[in-house]
């Protein structure tokens, strides 16, 4: 990034300490000016002619009449003021003069890779303020330019909490599959050719990427999840405590409702690099409960105990049998 730019990033976040800053936007901050010791160089240098620029208008303040305290607030509120005092103070110059008030603009960051381990997840916070949560066994790649904020799931699951921006979309693309953002909570799980999108807040739209042949584009809303297979796609809804079970991954645990006992063994194989094996008539249990991803031993030792199951270790493999 040029030095002119870097000038202009630091001068809108002063901008906006003016009118306070959220959490998600101090973090955005944090994560910015650690990203280049320049970054923090411009920041506080043009913080400090801003405070000199504040000096230098107190001193001039007793030879004109003074400015309603409402008055005075809304002049700090103006980004266009602001802006104009830096730029001065930073010139040396005596006289004010009004300049356009910049319109905000996403700055382009380069790509940044992110990956999980099998049993890893980890939450991140994206330079944009969004929050993103990856699954065991997940990499993304993030590319923020000037327009758009686009993220790339090559392999695996990942959970987005969207900073809200309507002029600059966020978008995931997954496979074949583009998801664009709608003011949104949501999932999306890559698994080869299949994409799953369950979106908990908000609304999302999916659609084939351009060029590739696919199902017209859906919306789902809150309570619903997005199925796609090759030229298929399904819109279906779930209730909050089913959407909350399918997300408990988050917090390290697997939910189930009386599934097949072999669809809860694949969920267990992602997170661990031993793996359960399902034979026989052991095919026709039903799972429900919490258990920890990453304590694989202990659910075997349910089953043993509560379905009477044969267990047997080979290998890197559980088999259970009946």
């Amino acid at each position: 990034m040029h030095a002119k730019e870097i000038d202009e990033e630091a001068s809108l976040w002063l901008a906006r300490e003016q009118n306070g800053l959220t959490d998600e936007e101090q973090g955005a901050l944090d994560m910015w000016l650690e990203e280049a010791p320049r970054n923090a160089v411009a920041y506080l240098r043009l913080r400090a002619a801003w405070e000199r620029a504040g000096r230098l208008a107190a001193l001039k303040t007793p030879m004109h009449p003074a400015a309603p305290p409402e008055s005075r607030w809304k002049l700090l509120r103006i980004p266009s003021a602001i802006a104009a005092a830096l730029v001065l103070a930073y010139a040396g110059s005596s006289y004010w003069r009004p300049v356009p008030r910049p319109v905000p603009q996403p700055v382009a960051h380069p790509i940044v890779s992110y990956s999980t381990q099998i049993g890893q997840t980890h939450s991140y916070q994206l330079a944009d303020g969004t929050r993103m949560d990856l699954n065991t066994d997940s990499r993304v790649r993030v590319g923020f330019t000037g327009s758009d904020r686009v993220v790339t799931l090559e392999a695996g699951e990942a959970f987005f909490q969207v900073s809200h921006d309507a002029r600059h979309p966020f978008v995931v693309n997954a496979g074949k599959r583009r998801i664009t953002d709608i003011g949104t909570k949501f999932a999306v799980y890559l698994d080869g050719d299949s994409v799953r999108v369950l979106v908990s807040e908000g609304r999302v739209k999916v659609e084939t990427q351009s060029g590739t042949p696919g199902p017209a584009p859906v919306t789902a809303e809150a309570g619903h999840v997005v199925m796609l297979q090759g030229m298929e796609a399904l819109v279906f809804a779930k209730p909050a405590g089913e959407i909350a079970g399918d997300l408990s991954w988050r917090d390290g645990m697997l939910t189930f409702d009386q599934q097949p006992l072999p669809e809860v063994a694949r969920a267990f194989n992602r997170y661990n690099t031993r793996h359960i094996q399902v034979e026989g008539k052991a095919r026709r249990i039903r799972i429900g409960g919490s258990f920890k991803a990453d304590n694989i031993d202990a659910f075997v030792v349910l089953l043993q105990q509560g379905f009477g199951l044969s267990v047997k270790n080979r290998g890197d493999k559980i088999v259970v049998s009946r």
